[in-house]
């Protein structure tokens, strides 16, 4: 009889086990998705983190933080720099203070510049506090429609993008924009 008490006993120990293990892969599944991966930069001879040099921004509308709608429109301000950031990236988090120092040493306005921050509005509150003040700043999900709009592949990508919706310069980090930041201003 004991010996009968110790299996069962057993067995329900590696059928918790086995549940645990299941919800903690589903839960890592789920938080998979098809959308852009978290990369600093593609390698040599792959394709580019977002929409390049020349190429129009699609037609987009979200609404901001503060509950503001922003569009397409938004980019006819004159020169726009625009960033996407995601949750978890530590390219991105590592990028976000320069971003930051390139946004007040040129001069760039509030209404001059566009942030995507892709994750969750709870994971993300540090980093929309930073940004809030010097950016228009959208929260959204990785297949969000700012980032489709602006053909965002990888993060971290920034761009600058014209008054036309045209992107002047892009790339994921700060160095490939110089040019194109320092004419806009």
């Amino acid at each position: 009889m004991a010996f009968v008490i110790a299996l069962t006993v057993l067995f329900g120990a590696l059928s918790l086990f086995n549940i645990v293990l299941t919800v903690g892969l589903v839960r890592r599944i789920r938080g998979m998705d098809a959308g852009p991966s978290p990369v600093t930069a593609p390698p040599a001879g792959l394709p580019a983190v977002m929409r390049t040099a020349g190429e129009r921004v699609e037609a987009f509308e979200s609404v901001t933080v503060r509950g503001e709608t922003v569009s397409e429109r938004f980019l006819s301000r004159g020169p726009v720099l625009a960033g996407v950031f995601a949750h978890g990236c530590s390219a991105c988090h590592e990028l976000l203070p320069g971003f930051l120092s390139l946004i007040e040493s040129e001069g760039y306005s509030r209404d001059r510049v566009l942030v995507t921050l892709v994750g969750r509005p709870a994971e993300l509150a540090d980093d929309v506090r930073q940004l809030d003040p010097v950016a228009t700043v959208v929260v959204e999900g990785r297949r969000g429609t700012v980032a489709r709009a602006l053909g965002v592949k990888a993060y971290p990508a920034l761009a600058v993008i014209d008054a036309g919706g045209t992107v002047r310069a892009s790339g994921p980090g700060i160095d490939s924009l110089s040019a194109a930041v320092t004419e806009s201003v």
